[in-house]
């Protein structure tokens, strides 16, 4: 199997290929916008926008790894428009997301995990924390996005001077177009992309908290530790199973995260045909009745999980 893997190569005809179900939704929800005017219309379209919104998130993923299409200028320049789009500068996404395969296994070495290791929180943050859970409210994902992408004084912590130096630029360019954006179209902005937007939130807060929290990831403290070859990080990481069509086409199989840790530099569309020898896969509903029932400080900040499945 790991010949075959290691065959695939990006390929520009399935990345297009992959490419139409997401803008086919957006033309769609524009559609339903102009042509239509009820209240079925609108929901319809927030719910095609929202589906559109957690795509590009995934798009963005893929072509951080400059798997997604054959040329690194292709992967590059799709990859800032979906940055945009998800509200996530592309040059910090791939330098924050690359340090995340590189230190899977040392929850305190990898900076999207290292803010779960004894949280000094209030009363009142632990209280916002469960609540948000408890009614999925995406404070984790605006968390995760902000905390990670947009935090100078993190990325400072852990990357060079001259790449704290692009990602300011991309920083200041991304923040100017949507200064720009708000000014010129304000109330459609408001009326027509922030409930989308919120949607697309609410599916990425269930998606990616899947990937590793309430897992028994070590803390390397002050023991000098090496990274973690990518196929020993399985046991670190989670999938969640939903139906082959769905997983391909419309979460590209951004949910088999066991595989993809497993070989990062695979293109997604090759993804469901990897195969792990152990996996940690609980259906999707199973995964939200069992992990909804923890509360949210539980989940994401107690790696002992009492309720795998044997």
């Amino acid at each position: 199997m790991k010949k075959f893997i290691h065959k695939q190569r990006p390929s520009n005809t399935k990345a297009l290929v992959s490419l139409v179900i997401p803008f086919t939704e957006f033309g769609l929800a524009v559609l339903l916008h102009t042509a239509l005017h009820s209240p079925i219309s609108y929901i319809l379209s927030q719910l095609l926008l929202g589906i559109f919104f957690f795509q590009c998130f995934i798009l963005l993923h893929e072509c951080g790894h400059m798997s997604f299409f054959k040329s690194k200028w292709a992967n590059q320049g799709f990859g800032h428009v979906m940055g945009f789009l998800s509200l996530i500068p592309f040059t910090s996404w791939v330098e924050i997301h690359n340090l995340h395969h590189k230190w899977t296994g040392f929850r305190d070495k990898d900076p999207t995990t290292e803010g779960t290791v004894n949280p000094k929180f209030s009363s009142f943050t632990k209280a916002l924390v469960n609540i948000s859970w408890r009614l999925y409210i995406p404070l984790f994902t605006l968390g995760y996005r902000f905390g990670n992408y947009w935090n100078l004084e993190k990325m400072k912590r852990h990357l060079k001077s001259k790449n704290i130096r692009r990602i300011r630029l991309n920083m200041i360019v991304q923040l100017l177009l949507y200064a720009g954006i708000i000014v010129l179209v304000n109330k459609t902005l408001f009326f027509y992309v922030l409930p989308a937007y919120i949607l697309s939130l609410i599916i990425s807060d269930l998606v990616i908290l899947s990937q590793h929290s309430h897992i028994d990831i070590p803390i390397a403290g002050n023991t000098p530790v090496r990274p973690i070859r990518y196929s020993d990080q399985v046991i670190y990481t989670r999938s969640i199973t939903f139906p082959k069509f769905i997983a391909h086409y419309f979460l590209f199989n951004f949910n088999l995260h066991e595989a993809h840790h497993q070989y990062p530099s695979l293109p997604a569309y090759y993804l469901g045909s990897a195969i792990i020898a152990k996996s940690n896969a609980p259906g999707f509903i199973e995964y939200l009745k069992r992990y909804k029932s923890l509360s949210g400080m539980n989940f994401v900040f107690n790696t002992k999980d009492k309720l795998k499945t044997p």
